[in-house]
C-alpha cells in the first residue's frame, strides 16, 4: 500500500481505461444513456465513433439493446447516474441480462453520495441491495484509481454480468500502478487486532484515517477494502474476525442490504461475532454539498473512529 497524497478523478481514469480497452479488444462497445462525455466516454466516441451508442434518456431501451449486442459476440460496457441504470432498469437487467448471463458490464455513475446536491433522485442509496438481490451478476465498487484502471479491465473478462460502482468525488490514491485486482478478493490495508473494519469505495481511504486515529486510543483496527461486493471474500471476513472477534463494516449506503448485509450474512451462518454498521440508518438522502452530507451521516474519519471506539469498549 501506498500513501502519496494523490487524488484522481475516478471518470478520467476509466476513460483511459476505455481506450485501452478499446483498443486491445474491438469487441468492445460503449453504451451510454445521455451521459456519453460525463461518464468517461468523450475520448473513447472520439477514437471509436463506430462502437459508441448514446442511446439518450431510455435506459431500459438501451439496456435491452446491449443485451443484444452481447448475444452478438459484443462486450457492452453500458453506463448512466445510478438510479436510471438500476432502478429504471431493475426489469431489462433481471430478464434480458441476469437470467440469460450475459456478459453485459453495468457501469452506475455517481454511486452514494456523489452528487448529493441533486438531492433524493439522483442519490440513490440503495443499489447495492436492489442488484445484489439479482443471481448471477457480480458487484465491483473500487476505492481508489488503480484499482479503477484494473478493475476494469478485469471486468469485461468474465463471463457473465457485472455491475460496476463509480464515485464522482475525486479518490486518494491507496495502491501502486502495479496493484493486484483480483474480483471476489477483498485485500487487507492495514494489520490488527482488536477490531476489523471493511469498507468500500470511498469509505476506504477514510476507514484507513479512522484506523490511525484509534491507534492513539489503544486500539489496533485491522483495514479490508472489500472491493468486490458480490460475490464477497468469505474467507477473509472470517480468517479477520477469528482474530478479532468484532466486525465493524462501513459503506456510504444504506446499511440494509449494502456491505454490513452481505458481511453479517456471512458471519451469522459461518462465525458468529460482534458486527457494527456503519452507514446511512434507512432514510432517503438528505441535499447538500458532499463532506457537509458525509459528516452528517457521520462518515467522517473522526465520527467513524468514534463510533468504532464506543463499539470496542462495549
Amino acid at each position: 500500500m501506498e500513501d502519496k497524497n494523490i487524488y484522481e478523478n475516478p471518470r478520467e481514469v476509466i476513460s483511459d481505461a476505455l481506450l485501452e480497452l478499446g483498443e486491445k479488444n474491438p469487441d468492445i462497445v460503449y453504451v451510454s444513456c445521455d451521459s456519453s462525455l460525463g461518464a468517461s466516454g468523450g475520448p473513447f466516441n472520439e477514437k471509436y465513433p463506430e462502437r459508441h451508442f448514446e442511446f439518450g434518456i431510455q435506459e431500459q431501451s438501451a439496456m435491452g439493446h446491449a443485451a443484444g449486442m452481447a448475444l452478438n459476440g459484443k462486450i457492452p460496457i453500458i453506463t448512466a447516474y445510478v438510479p436510471f441504470i438500476t432502478c429504471r432498469c431493475f426489469e431489462q437487467i433481471r430478464d434480458d441480462v441476469c437470467k440469460t448471463e450475459l456478459n453485459v458490464n453495468i457501469m452506475g455513475n455517481n454511486c452514494g453520495f456523489s452528487v448529493s446536491a441533486l438531492g433524493p433522485t439522483h442519490v440513490v442509496l440503495e443499489d447495492v441491495g436492489i442488484i445484489r438481490s439479482l443471481p448471477n451478476i457480480t458487484i465491483v465498487s473500487p476505492a481508489d484509481g488503480p484499482e479503477y484502471r484494473k478493475a476494469l479491465h478485469e471486468i469485461v473478462k468474465l463471463e457473465g454480468p457485472v455491475y460496476f460502482r463509480v464515485h464522482r468525488q475525486k479518490v486518494k490514491r491507496l495502491n501502486g500502478e502495479d496493484t493486484d485486482f483480483e474480483i471476489g478478493k477483498g485485500k487487507v490495508l492495514k494489520s490488527g487486532k482488536d477490531v476489523t473494519l471493511i469498507a468500500v469505495s470511498s469509505t476506504v481511504s477514510r476507514s484507513l484515517d479512522a484506523a490511525k486515529l484509534l491507534q492513539d486510543e489503544n486500539i489496533d483496527a485491522e483495514v479490508i477494502n472489500m472491493h468486490t461486493l458480490k460475490p464477497i471474500d468469505e474467507d477473509l471476513i472470517i480468517k479477520s474476525s477469528t482474530k478479532t472477534k468484532k466486525v465493524v463494516t462501513v459503506e456510504e449506503h444504506n446499511i440494509v442490504n449494502g456491505l454490513g448485509s452481505a458481511v453479517s450474512d456471512v458471519l451469522s451462518a459461518k462465525n458468529p461475532v460482534m458486527l457494527k454498521k456503519i452507514g446511512v440508518n434507512d432514510v432517503f438522502a438528505k441535499v447538500g454539498e458532499y463532506e457537509e452530507v458525509m459528516d452528517y451521516y457521520g462518515l467522517t474519519p473522526e465520527k467513524i473512529a468514534n463510533s468504532i471506539k464506543d463499539f470496542v469498549n462495549k
